[in-house]
């Protein structure tokens, strides 16, 4: 054996902390992975024990790279990418696969749970799931399905409105007693956009001229999963796509703030190609569709 191959970590290490530092959270990065959020946090501890180094800052509300973190984070997400390619290339699957992909945020906080049980059930069939925020690319001819953001069903593609879009200001149960206390101490939780039909705090506030929130200071996130997940360890305030969250609402790790909702006119749509007719596309199809 190469002796440098002695000098590795294990390699489900490396997956937890990849996963941990793409979602922005150990609980997001649980959801991704179908584990607990002990789990990720587990094997997190692992990694550093065995690079004797920490990779997060400990005692800080939101999840941050240590200098050691920030010098693995990346190389890492590299080298899983590559390795998953080259393993994409040489395993045989029994049957063809389904390509779904979605953003980010719509991929940790509604896609994943709802592929679990569709796994689960006698319709199941292959899967390849992939996540990517850069709207142009959900429209890649790559994907047999996409979930997009949009007003309307692009050309080319048929599909169907999963949830409508309605934006309000969400924290924890402790976040939102903080806040009644002192609502100049609590932070919006802010992202970049990544298209300009995207609304951040800046945009929400633009449009809500009268909203107590003005005062407030702004913390920039990751993304918008981080910014969730930083809302659901009660580091501050995040705006909530209240259908795409609405598990967390449902059961009151979230709740709203007493300010108004912002409909913004736009949907997440369910898209496919309009020749694939194949049965197993259909069957997820119509697992995914609201009931």
């Amino acid at each position: 054996m190469d002796s440098r191959r002695k000098s590795l970590p294990p390699l489900d290490t490396l997956v937890f902390f990849e996963a941990a530092v793409r979602a922005g959270s150990f609980s997001a990065a649980a959801a991704e992975l179908y584990v607990s959020q002990a789990a990720v946090s587990k094997r997190v501890r692992q990694l550093e024990d065995w690079l004797g180094a920490d990779l997060f800052e400990r005692g800080a509300r939101s999840l941050t790279l240590s200098p050691a973190g920030q010098q693995l984070a990346e190389p890492a997400t590299m080298a899983l990418d590559y390795l998953q390619t080259a393993i994409d290339r040489v395993k045989s699957p029994t049957s063809p696969s389904v390509r779904i992909a979605a953003n980010s945020a719509v991929a940790v906080f509604w896609l994943f749970k709802r592929l679990k049980s569709f796994a689960l059930s006698p319709a199941a069939c292959p899967l390849e799931t992939v996540t990517m925020d850069d709207p142009r690319d959900l429209l890649s001819a790559d994907n047999d399905l996409s979930i997009i953001y949009a007003n309307q069903l692009p050309d080319g593609w048929t599909g169907q409105p999963l949830m409508k879009e309605e934006l309000a200001p969400v924290a924890s149960p402790a976040g939102l007693a903080r806040f009644r206390q002192d609502p100049h101490n609590m932070p919006l939780l802010d992202y970049r956009r990544h298209a300009p039909d995207w609304i951040n705090w800046e945009v929400w506030l633009q449009r809500q001229p009268d909203s107590p929130l003005h005062s407030a200071t702004k913390v920039m996130c990751q993304n918008y999963s981080h910014s969730i997940g930083q809302a659901l360890d009660g580091a501050g305030i995040a705006l909530a796509s209240c259908s795409l969250l609405q598990d967390e609402l449902t059961s009151g790790r979230l709740r709203r703030l007493q300010a108004a909702p912002l409909y913004t006119g736009y949907q997440y749509f369910l898209i496919w190609k309009q020749h694939d007719k194949r049965p197993e596309l259909q069957a997820l199809v119509q697992h995914l569709s609201p009931t």
